[in-house]
């Protein structure tokens, strides 16, 4: 490997391409790698100018210690990609410090590499695709400069080139690679990874939690942030019937909500063909952000059709795997089927009937004084609705917070404002209190939809709680507590019920929602070709492309077309090697020999311009001027100038000259 000094043109390509690889990931790193990498980057340019000398061992040691010492305060002991990633990256940061030749600045390249294929953990998007070709390719063409030479191009005999050239020179490498990509993705069976790391992104962090307090929900409403995309493969709910489920919630701790029953899990080995299946009255195949969890998302009562998805006795779709990317999965649902209609065991009623020992004592008494005039669960829950209706309750995803001991008195008949988390809560409460079984379900409600791609995005601020109450011979029953006091949130989504405190974006702009709308779609059917293209739609695109063959030539076909593809790039490269690079003054005297030898001079391979001038003298010396002074401006590019380059007005201004002087020794022939 080389070590010779770097140069000025390979210096630049690798600050541009640090600061390039580093931008990918500047919205999930913290602020003081940032400063580092510009302190280091001026830092670095002051060494290459002679003005600082470059840091003493000592110094790079405490540098590292502080990189370290950054990343524990900024995420503690728990590990995450974003973790890990601004590790590598104070690390590459520090690293132009020390790289002063060729083979030092290798490292710096390939740790680059890896940056960039980082990138695709957090954005699969395509535009951050095309964004990462161009930095892959701006990458390439970092490795071309180093690998040009360094300091005295003249003395390791190689000509430099212009920064153009060399990125030039990257993008047909990277056009080269790009048949053995596009097998490698369309043909190659795409198995499962023998190993992977379960470690869990806090980007994904944003969403859904175990437990629920007043208000989080809450503050879930107040974000944007996506949280997956529906297609309805079979079926259209109307927006009222968008109920997403993901937990369920039993337990009351007087504060907050959580799960501590655990109902039975049933693995479903089917792949979507079982009769049940066959009775759903809306399929539907979800792109699901990544969420660092097991749960998914059911719509009514669903049973999967991805393997590797269970169903649990509570209605919810678990996958065996926590989620750590974008998953694509489907399911069919039946949207009036009701859940517990065969009864409810000891030990569920136990957990739904739970309720802390004291406290809300005014919540106990108004609910018994309540049940005494409305003996039937129903006719309870219709006396609720009337209640809440009738009394001045808010829906606002500004509430202010509870700080009693009682929280439930004190949302019911103190504050009386609350987003639905509020609302859920306190219901299950007073249904409990009387004795009905009851639980808090959250998930999300509703959707956006997508009229260009005809698909729908559920976002944070669809977030959503509501009740389930259980019935003798009924079952489980919805009731939405939210929409007796603000109906417009579930018939028309949060967006008009919360006008004035909405944080997504807003459809009344036309031509600004059309280009989103684009947009989204792109990315929708993007992560959609991506996500699906495996499996079954594999084998079918295989098919098409090659007709029915078994499994032997199969094997035989992808041998082939790989050698054959790795054959054609041997060929390229070797049509690479054997094409002879010419210098400006090489180029100068081939166009000079052509015109002498087409008026008939000849001329002996093994000929200088030295010798080549004093030909054309002896049969011209009337124009030993015009003569003299091409040879003068070669040698000046052959001999003088290092680079062996003209600027283009100089080029064409010699190339011009040798014509004029080929026209005048043709004229001198027939004079």
């Amino acid at each position: 490997m080389k070590s010779e000094p770097l140069g000025h043109i390979a210096l630049l390509f690798l600050a541009v391409n640090l600061t390039l690889a580093l931008l990918l990931h500047m919205e999930r790193l913290p602020v003081w790698i940032i400063g580092a990498a510009i302190a280091v980057l001026v830092w670095r340019y002051f060494i290459y100018l002679g003005r600082v000398a470059s840091p003493h061992w000592v110094v790079k040691g405490l540098l590292v210690a502080s990189g370290f010492t950054g990343i524990y305060l900024t995420y503690g002991w728990q590990p995450s990609i974003e973790a890990m990633v601004s590790l590598l990256v104070a690390g590459l940061v520090l690293k132009p410090l020390e790289v002063e030749a060729t083979n030092e600045s290798y490292l710096l390249i390939f740790l680059s590499y890896l940056l960039i294929a980082l990138n695709f953990l957090f954005d699969q998007s395509p535009l951050g695709y095309i964004w990462v070709m161009a930095i892959l390719v701006l990458t390439l063409a970092t490795q071309v400069a180093v690998n040009l030479g360094g300091e005295k191009p003249e003395e390791n005999h190689i000509i430099s080139q212009s920064p153009g050239k060399i990125v030039g020179q990257a993008f047909l490498i990277f056009l080269k690679s790009i048949p053995l990509a596009l097998f490698l993705f369309f043909i190659l069976p795409r198995l499962d990874p023998l190993w992977s790391m379960n470690i869990s992104t806090q980007a994904g962090t944003i969403g859904l939690s175990n437990s629920m307090s007043p208000g989080d929900v809450a503050e879930l409403g107040k974000s944007d942030e996506l949280a997956f995309r529906v297609r309805f493969l079979e079926g259209k709910p109307d927006v009222k019937q968008l109920y997403w489920r993901a937990l369920v919630l039993d337990y009351f701790d007087g504060e907050q909500w959580s799960q501590k029953y655990k109902p039975e899990i049933d693995w479903p080995p089917f792949d979507g063909d079982s009769s049940e299946n066959a009775q759903a009255n809306v399929s539907y195949e979800i792109i699901l952000q990544p969420h660092d969890e097991n749960w998914l998302y059911a719509l009514g009562v669903s049973k999967p059709i991805t393997t590797g998805i269970g169903v649990s006795e509570d209605g919810r779709l678990v996958s065996k795997k926590k989620i750590h990317s974008q998953t694509l999965y489907k399911a069919n649902a039946q949207l009036n089927q009701t859940m517990g209609k065969a009864g409810l065991t000891k030990k569920a009623s136990r957990y739904y009937l739970q309720l802390p020992a004291s406290g809300n004592l005014k919540s106990r008494q108004f609910a018994q004084d309540l049940k005494s005039t409305h003996k039937g669960s129903l006719d309870f829950a219709r006396a609720l609705k009337r209640y809440i209706s009738e009394n001045e309750f808010y829906y606002t995803l500004s509430p202010g917070a509870l700080n009693s001991d009682s929280t439930i008195d004190e949302f019911l008949f103190e504050t009386q404002k609350g987003f639905c988390a509020h609302f859920a809560g306190s219901v299950v409460y007073l249904m409990r209190s009387v004795g009905i079984p009851a639980r808090v379900v959250l998930g999300y409600q509703g959707a956006e939809e997508n009229p260009v791609a005809g698909y729908y995005s559920v976002y944070q601020y669809n977030a959503h709680a509501w009740v389930e109450i259980w019935v003798e011979g009924l079952g489980w029953l919805r009731i939405d507590p939210t929409a007796w006091i603000s109906p417009e949130r579930i018939e028309q989504g949060v967006e008009s019920a919360l006008k004035n405190e909405f944080v997504g974006f807003s459809s009344g702009s036309s031509w600004l929602g059309s280009i989103r709308n684009q947009m989204n779609a792109l990315n929708y059917y993007w992560n959609d070709w991506m996500l699906s293209y495996k499996g079954d739609a594999q084998q079918k695109f295989i098919s098409e492309l090659f007709g029915d063959r078994d499994q032997a030539q199969m094997i035989g076909i992808y041998v082939a077309c790989f050698f054959a593809l790795i054959g054609a790039v041997f060929l390229t490269l070797l049509f690479d090697f054997k094409r002879v690079r010419l210098s400006d003054g090489q180029r100068l005297i081939k166009r000079y020999r052509l015109g002498l030898e087409s008026k008939g001079y000849e001329l002996k391979d093994v000929m200088s311009i030295k010798q080549i001038s004093q030909l054309a003298l002896t049969a011209s010396p009337h124009l030993a001027k015009d003569i003299n002074w091409i040879r003068e401006q070669i040698e000046v590019c052959l001999y003088v100038d290092p680079d062996s380059r003209f600027s283009k007005v100089d080029y064409r201004k010699i190339t011009a000259s040798i014509k004029k002087l080929s026209r005048q020794i043709s004229k001198a022939q027939h004079a």
